[in-house]
């Protein structure tokens, strides 16, 4: 399934991180596969408009189609949200679900979680019949238990992918010490297997940072890490594309941001709380870091440059900031430039 593409990208279906992947350049997105984890588009009056977004976005480049449980029973009392809800009804392996990813051109589905051993077989049966493949997500936290169930289970789909995904965390050592275990358990079932390891380490917090600081990712250390612990499995790179679970709480003023991610770390210029210059001010302390001018050129760079260079226009808030910051990350993870400097490169254990 993932052939020719270099990197898997999970994203919700969020206004930034839709409009970062559609804004991709044309040679990036034929090297990336997003992920996305469908939920009610905002303040939509139907679900629909989700997947419109998304076929928007992706242009006819095939992608994952998974549904965003934590969204499920939200209250939201559109109809797009009973709409949504209906997709997680198990009758018949979700056959709900699987006419809904048959009606949207190059989407794949995602096993939803199992409710039982028959209701696996049954999903397994529906994206049979469906031919596009099988995306298995295999979550820290909520993983699907196929490897104890595989030998009494038919031949999985043409072109299953395993996504062995450790979740967030900033401590490398808790996603490694999942990860490793996980992946060997599903090599000892499916050697053969097509299995993209992914994990993501944004920072959860940024109040440390006044000016500019580097913040160390963990991603690429841990696919290496695995890819040499396994050095005969098909393995793809895959992340969070620079981003992590909402946080609750908090409040208050958030001050102006512009991050620049790099292969393995961001570069994060942030105001300070007690005297935020403004967007326009951070953004040219990024344009004028070393790090700006080996960023490959890209919609997300283009508009931090645009920020300073035409007042009102490229980053003027949080949800553009985050677009452009997933733009930038998913175009250095794709592989699709060769610019990158060579300090840069991926971590090699």
């Amino acid at each position: 399934m993932l052939q020719l593409k270099q990197y898997v990208a999970l994203l919700k279906t969020g206004v930034a991180e839709v409009g970062a992947y559609r804004t991709l350049f044309p040679d990036v997105k034929a090297t990336v596969f997003p992920i996305f984890q469908a939920r009610p588009w905002p303040h939509a009056n139907h679900f629909s408009l989700t997947i419109d977004r998304i076929r928007e976005a992706t242009a006819g480049q095939p992608f994952g189609f998974a549904l965003d449980a934590q969204r499920r029973a939200h209250p939201n009392p559109r109809e797009a949200q009973s709409e949504f809800d209906d997709l997680f009804e198990s009758h018949q392996g979700h056959r709900h679900f699987y006419e809904t990813v048959d009606s949207i051109p190059g989407a794949v589905p995602v096993l939803i979680p199992p409710t039982s051993p028959d209701n696996l077989l049954l999903q397994i049966g529906n994206a049979a019949d469906l031919d596009r493949g099988l995306i298995i997500h295999q979550r820290r936290g909520s993983a699907i238990p196929l490897s104890d169930l595989i030998l009494g289970l038919p031949p999985l789909p043409h072109d299953t992918v395993i996504v062995v995904d450790a979740g967030w965390s900033r401590d490398y050592l808790a996603l490694e010490a999942w990860s490793l275990p996980t992946l060997e358990r599903i090599l000892v079932a499916l050697p053969n297997s097509e299995i993209v390891v992914m994990s993501s380490s944004f920072p959860d917090s940024f109040s440390h940072i006044v000016g500019n600081m580097e913040e160390m990712a963990m991603e690429r250390r841990l696919f290496a890490a695995m890819r040499q612990r396994f050095q005969q499995a098909d393995l793809t790179y895959g992340d969070w594309a620079s981003t992590r679970p909402p946080l609750s709480g908090g409040g208050g003023n958030i001050p102006s941001r512009i991050d620049v991610p790099k292969i393995s770390s961001w570069e994060i210029f942030r105001a300070d709380p007690d005297n935020d210059p403004g967007f326009s001010e951070m953004a040219w302390e990024a344009q004028h870091h070393p790090c700006f001018a080996s960023t490959p050129d890209s919609w997300g760079k283009q508009t931090i440059a645009a920020t300073t260079d035409f007042p009102g226009t490229g980053v003027t808030g949080l949800q553009v900031a985050t677009q452009a910051r997933v733009n930038i990350h998913m175009t250095i993870q794709s592989g699709a430039t060769s610019i990158l400097p060579t300090d840069e490169a991926p971590y090699e254990d």
